[in-house]
């Protein structure tokens, strides 16, 4: 079988001189620079991948360090002709399988090699070879009851009621009802007591009812304008501050702030760096791009991050680290979750630059973790 193997270095001739060395049994790709073999390990992965070191724009313990994130069967060497203890140790933190350095490593080469795409192989066959969980029989149908048959039995009538002792008591004799006399008062008299009512002196009517309760708890209520107290001043905000919690931005930090993402534009060579809270509004932006356009944007790509901080949530994961990645033909825009937060939005105008998936995944990991402690010393 034909293994593959790919190679980045830049003027190496022991790497460059691989494929005659390891013959028709191994195609090897030579790339000069690792983000160009990031896109070759996307659509074709490899057995194997050996690296120089020192890289031009990302060195390659970086490239080791974002190779694990495409889930692919892939053993990772490092090379370097001189000796680097410190560098061994930062290669065998990452899960390298193997660093070659110093004055053995050219003699050491070959034999790496073949054990890397050798054991690659295999682990590749075993898990393929994991036969697949049998799915669980369904359980049988219980049988279903057989009706039962109703017999018919012959019912007694039901004896006649006995007669109750009520019936027995003799019945009270009725009376017929005969209405009071109604005697109504004489003219005169009428005359007497309309003429009193007119000499009686006029009383205050009684109050009573709803009206009457209101109208007495409105004399009970006490005088407020005489009692006025001064209203409290209000606590000044301090400006630029956004939410609650541990991590937020004030005035005191987003000097700090804005340098790191005035540095990471400049690093990746993006044209706008952005830091939006959670609803997409945004707190603090270096570089030049088109607002309108971003206003639209923004709110979406909150939606989408909501959804994944529910499911970091669900799975438990206090510290994930969530990114929405967008390749375009005019633009390229990244967008990194910080501490479930805020947005970190990366836009690259193509007509200017063009982004860099590798640059941009490690240098973004390192302003997030500085911006963190920034927003935590509020």
């Amino acid at each position: 079988m034909t293994y593959h193997l790919v190679v980045v270095t830049v003027e190496n001739e022991l790497l460059r001189a691989l494929p005659a060395t390891l013959g028709d049994s191994v195609d090897v790709r030579i790339f000069d620079s690792a983000n160009d073999a990031l896109w070759e390990l996307r659509t074709n992965p490899p057995e194997a991948v050996i690296a120089e070191v020192d890289l031009p724009g990302m060195t390659g313990l970086e490239l080791a360090e974002i190779i694990p994130n495409f889930e692919i069967q892939t053993n990772v060497l490092l090379y370097s002709p001189s000796l680097n203890d410190s560098v061994r140790k930062q290669a065998e933190s990452l899960g390298v399988y193997r660093f070659l350095h110093g004055p053995s490593a050219a003699d050491d080469l070959y034999a790496a090699i073949q054990s890397a795409l050798h054991d690659a192989h295999q682990a590749a066959e075993a898990a393929a070879a994991e036969p697949e969980p049998e799915p669980e029989p369904e359980p049988e149908p219980e049988p279903k009851a057989k009706p039962r048959r109703m017999s018919l039995r012959q019912v007694s009538a039901a004896p006649p009621a006995a007669k109750s002792s009520a019936d027995d008591e003799p019945k009270t004799e009725r009376r017929d009802f005969t209405p009071a006399r109604v005697v109504l008062p004489s003219a005169r008299e009428r005359e007497q007591a309309a003429a009193a009512a007119e000499a009686a002196p006029p009383t205050t009517p009684t109050r009573s009812g709803l009206a009457s309760r209101t109208r007495a708890a409105v004399d009970r209520k006490p005088d407020t304008k005489q009692k006025t107290e001064p209203a409290p001043e209000p606590i000044p905000e301090l400006p630029g501050r956004r939410g609650s919690g541990t991590l937020v931005v004030t005035a005191e930090n987003i000097n700090a702030v804005r340098k790191n993402m005035s540095q990471l534009a400049q690093e990746l060579g993006a044209q706008s760096v952005m830091l939006t809270d959670r609803a997409g509004m945004v707190l603090v932006d270096v570089g030049t791009t088109d607002s309108m356009l971003m206003m639209s944007v923004l709110p979406l790509l909150s939606m989408s991050f909501s959804t994944a901080g529910q499911v970091a949530r669900q799975l438990q994961e206090e510290d994930a680290l969530t990114v929405y990645i967008h390749e375009g033909m005019n633009y390229d825009l990244y967008c990194f979750d910080v501490v479930q937060r805020f947005l970190l939005v990366l836009v690259f105008n193509k007509k200017v630059a063009s982004s860099k998936i590798g640059s941009v995944w490690i240098n973004a990991k390192r302003a997030i973790r500085e911006l963190r402690d920034n927003l935590a010393n509020a």
